[in-house]
């Protein structure tokens, strides 16, 4: 049977993103590691999400995190009309020509960090997943080594007006994606952000700020063994997500390198 109710308004952004979610088979978008960061060697090195950073591409990153959102069964593609996208991102005017550009242009940066590949079925165009780490492999579900990304993303916010893909900015983002690659109680020395996941310093105190502001992060301090400080210790960040994203149930044990 038919539920909805009949209108002569065209669909909201909110109610685009609802029916990308509520068609998801998944209850969580899972993202591997790689995505955020890859180790060779035990040496951290950076993923994909470093690129949507430099580049400033919120647009891109979200789009990404939406066709994930959809794309959860096999053959793990998607087919929606460009105008859909832009709708479901709450571009301004999603029919025009200037938003249905501004998603074929995300689609072709995704495509050019071989995180997504293009082809045409019929007359539609069809987006296909590759390997979140950007390898260009063959897209398969993950089964270890991912974080899960809420729903929540999508359908909840610090308003029932505005959801918190709305709300959160690029570095807001990305640190969360950091967060959830991560146990509770973890440390992450601003500094050190280059070096661990190609994000700098500034988009990580940033993002941090945010993240807190909007009471989606819980800072403490704790004091860390420092042989090179006057009094022996130095004090030290350790971030743990709140509700909806965590807490992750698990704490971290891990200490940054002596100072």
């Amino acid at each position: 049977m038919n539920s909805q109710v009949p209108s002569d308004k065209p669909a909201t952004s909110h109610q685009t993103v609802d029916a990308i979610v509520e068609s998801a088979t998944r209850s969580a978008i899972p993202v591997r590691h790689g995505f955020i960061q890859s180790k060779s060697r035990a040496t951290p090195r950076a993923g994909p999400l470093a690129t949507f950073v430099s580049n400033g591409d919120r647009t891109g990153l979200l789009l990404y995190l939406l066709v994930l959102t959809k794309a959860s069964s096999e053959p793990w593609d998607v087919s929606l009309h460009s105008s859909v996208w832009a709708r479901a991102l709450g571009l301004p005017n999603p029919d025009s020509a200037a938003a249905r550009g501004r998603v074929s242009k995300a689609w072709h940066r995704l495509a050019e960090r071989n995180l997504v590949e293009r082809s045409r079925r019929h007359r539609y165009a069809v987006v296909s997943l590759l390997r979140e780490d950007g390898s260009g492999e063959r897209y398969e579900r993950p089964k270890q080594g991912f974080i899960q990304i809420p729903h929540e993303l999508w359908t909840a916010g610090p308003s029932p007006q505005q959801r918190w893909y709305e709300r959160l900015s690029l570095p807001a983002l990305t640190f969360l994606l950091i967060a959830l690659r991560n146990a509770d109680h973890f440390g992450l020395p601003a500094e050190r952000g280059p070096d661990y996941y190609g994000i700098s310093a500034d988009t990580l105190t940033r993002g941090a700020r945010e993240l807190r502001l909007t009471d989606l992060l819980k800072i403490d301090k704790a004091l860390i063994t420092a042989p090179l400080a006057p009094s022996g210790l130095t004090a030290e960040n350790r971030y743990t997500l709140r509700s909806p994203f965590g807490p992750q149930g698990t704490s971290s044990n891990a200490t940054s390198r002596s100072r």
